[in-house]
């Protein structure tokens, strides 16, 4: 949640700040632990409208160009002036503008990025590691590697899902047209004459005179079905339903939960590797975890590892991954190289959510194509056996 803070310093300073936070009562308990009071507390964003945020694409190019000059061995403020201006994105501009202006008041990178408010968490998480551990190129380099490996397997999965999406899409508007143009006019034709029909015939025509009499309704209902999208995908209450409906469906259910196991890995690793210690980087991966159910678990495996329990046990207990993950993740503690076996763990099941994409898209075209033949040889069958049986009576 994006939040904007009014707040006093102990030197009497009254700053207006943003922030992102689980809820108000934790955003007001970070800025008292920073040395501020917050006089006011209002939520910038709702179900339905949140801040823009900075396409990957462009966040990509700008970190190339920023490590770039970082090697070369110019200082960080040096580096954002020259990039100021640069690109073909206006969003990016404007917030890298915002950036600089916060960084020359003496704000730091990872402070600036969270004000400007369109860069991911997970992004400025890792610039909060790299400044952290000084390791600032290094760090920006693991995330642009996994920057690269997640538009690598986001393009895979669409292109897979593209062609039955299309089907679903034709199958769509092919009934639309049958029940609002098609059978209206059938009805209409036998209408006129003394024709015998089957039961299923004139179930079929009396829905087509029902559906096309309420386009109202239909419109009603693309509006009601796009909102609920809307809806499941913004709120949080929204993206818990639609996820535990897609947990339900066979093949990819299974899919969902090895894309989330395999986003946790990558994400936690590449924190890590940063220098980010292991209870902070969890609760990045908590709150900018897409699967609300491994937020929701993240939060006492969270609890745990700051009670003192070890990483794997947390995991175990809490059944959000694996059981081969939950092991690698003990192995990786027990021999100090848990960034790498993270990354192991995400190889792995990026391998087996390839293979079972590839199956389930497999599976899914000819399905889809069954079904469309039979509903249309069903449709005219009822549509034209009453004609033939019409045509043999007169003859």
């Amino acid at each position: 949640m994006r939040f904007t803070v009014r707040l006093t310093h102990s030197n009497g300073e009254v700053l207006t700040r943003d922030f992102e936070a689980d809820n108000a009562e934790a955003l007001r308990a970070r800025v008292l632990a920073e040395g501020g009071f917050p006089l006011d507390i209002t939520r910038t964003d709702t179900a339905f409208r949140s801040r823009a945020q900075l396409k990957t694409e462009s966040l990509v190019l700008f970190n190339q160009e920023l490590l770039a000059l970082l090697k070369a061995g110019i200082p960080l403020l040096q580096s954002l002036e020259l990039l100021v201006g640069h690109g073909k994105d206006p969003l990016l501009r404007r917030s890298l503008t915002q950036v600089v202006e916060l960084v020359r008041e003496g704000m730091s990178f990872s402070d600036a990025l969270e004000q400007a408010g369109t860069f991911p968490a997970v992004y400025r998480s890792n610039v909060v590691a790299g400044e952290r551990s000084g390791t600032m190129p290094e760090v920006l380099a693991r995330w642009l590697a996994f920057q690269k490996f997640a538009q690598t397997s986001r393009r895979r999965i669409i292109e897979a899902l593209f062609y039955p999406a299309f089907l679903v899409m034709v199958l769509v508007l092919a009934m639309g047209v049958i029940f609002n143009v098609v059978l209206p006019r059938f009805a209409e034709f036998y209408a006129g004459g003394d024709i015998e029909m089957p039961l299923f015939t004139r179930v079929l025509l009396n829905m087509g005179k029902v559906i096309s009499s309420t386009l109202w309704l239909q419109g009603l209902a693309v509006i009601g079905l796009v909102v609920l999208i809307r809806w499941m995908v913004a709120s949080e209450a929204g993206r818990k339903l639609a996820e535990r409906l897609l947990l339900m469906l066979p093949k990819i259910g299974t899919l969902y939960r090895m894309y989330s196991s395999s986003v946790f890995s990558r994400t936690l690793g590449v924190l890590l590797a940063g220098g980010m210690p292991a209870v902070q980087a969890l609760e990045v991966v908590q709150r900018t975890s897409p699967s609300e159910r491994m937020k929701t678990g993240l939060r006492l495996v969270t609890d745990k590892v700051r009670a003192g329990s070890s990483l794997h046990q947390a995991l175990e207990q809490a059944k959000l991954l694996d059981p081969l993950a939950v092991e690698m993740v003990r192995v990786g503690e027990q021999s100090s190289a848990l960034p790498e076996m993270l990354d192991h763990v995400a190889d792995f099941f990026d391998q087996e959510v390839e293979k079972a994409t590839t199956v389930v898209t497999s599976l899914i075209g000819p399905v889809l194509i069954l079904f469309m033949g039979v509903v249309v040889l069903a449709l005219l069958l009822a549509i034209y056996v009453p004609l033939f049986n019409a045509s043999s009576v007169v003859r």
